[in-house]
């Protein structure tokens, strides 16, 4: 891993209205570039809005589309990853996020787990991807993994064991309680400057520091806010350290922070806890061919 400074726009987005959000994103990664970042996140389906359902077809976008020529462009200052729904070349509709550098398409991340229960829809109207990969960046070894991919764990260690430094998480997940965080306020601040976060927030980020401290990586979550047909999405984006501590925390408002991610720390957690250089693959992959024909046979 080389050093990264990494802007997380956790920004809102019009619902199906794609030249709007594209506008969006040219002028925060204008802000992000003149701020030093060397990389730019937005949230999950940050170029179509989320709650889609009908629209889908309308707004779904071929990796050779416009708009994301445009994003490729701006690219050439910036690495920048966004989301949107991609029309793949078997005409099925996919939840993807796309990493872009030096003016070109590194890597696209089709969202592998696609929640279809209580109020989610997403496997009604898109169809899942089937392959996680780590890809090579000039910061190093970066993976994507979307929202409800970080529910499986077996997501993140496949990220793990393809030796990523970073996973990035864009997310539009919705808020369900507000909590109030006393421990924002640090020394000598008010009540006032408590953050407030939601419920489901503080559920991700058990997830988060749980992937970052078992794996050694930084996880970099950039989660959606605003209202969409009515789900208030939660915000509480965050970077965790490799350590599993937060280093960067957002509330429930629109918000940008940028951070510089050390390599150092990295190199000194994984000296420290060699994960990846005692894992097992041979013990992993005999176990998961028995319990895949075990499953079968039944």
């Amino acid at each position: 891993m080389k050093p990264l400074t990494v802007s997380l726009v956790q920004a809102d987005a019009v619902l199906g209205a794609v030249a709007r959000n594209l506008d969006a994103h040219l002028a925060q990664v204008g802000a992000a570039a003149a701020a030093g970042a060397g990389l730019v996140v937005f949230p999950e389906l940050s170029l179509t809005g989320y709650v889609l359902r009908d629209l889908t077809p309308e707004v779904a976008l071929r990796l050779d589309a416009e708009p994301i020529r445009v994003l490729r462009e701006a690219s050439r200052d910036i690495d920048i990853v966004f989301g949107f729904i991609e029309e793949c070349d078997d005409h099925h509709m996919r939840n993807s996020a796309a990493y872009l550098s030096g003016g070109e398409i590194v890597h696209v991340h089709r969202k592998v787990y696609l929640p279809t229960y209580s109020m989610f829809e997403e496997g009604r109207y898109w169809g899942p991807g089937d392959t996680v990969a780590a890809f090579d960046t000039r910061f190093g070894r970066i993976g994507i993994l979307t929202c409800e991919d970080v529910w499986h764990v077996s997501m993140s260690y496949l990220l793990f064991a393809d030796r990523a430094d970073i996973i990035l998480v864009p997310s539009a997940s919705p808020a369900r309680g507000i909590t109030v965080d006393e421990t924002a306020v640090g020394d000598g601040g008010s009540p006032s400057d408590a953050l407030l976060l939601s419920g489901s927030s503080r559920t991700w980020e058990g997830l988060l520091r749980h992937q970052s401290a078992s794996f050694n990586v930084y996880t970099v979550y950039v989660n959606r806010v605003g209202v969409e047909d009515g789900t208030t999405f939660a915000g509480g984006s965050r970077v965790v350290g490799p350590n599993g501590r937060n280093l960067l925390e957002f509330g429930l408002d629109a918000e940008v922070g940028t951070l510089a991610l050390d390599p150092e720390l990295l190199l000194r957690r994984r000296t420290a806890v060699p994960m990846l250089r005692d894992e097992r693959l041979d013990v992993t992959l005999g176990n998961l061919e028995r319990i895949a024909r075990s499953r079968f046979d039944d």
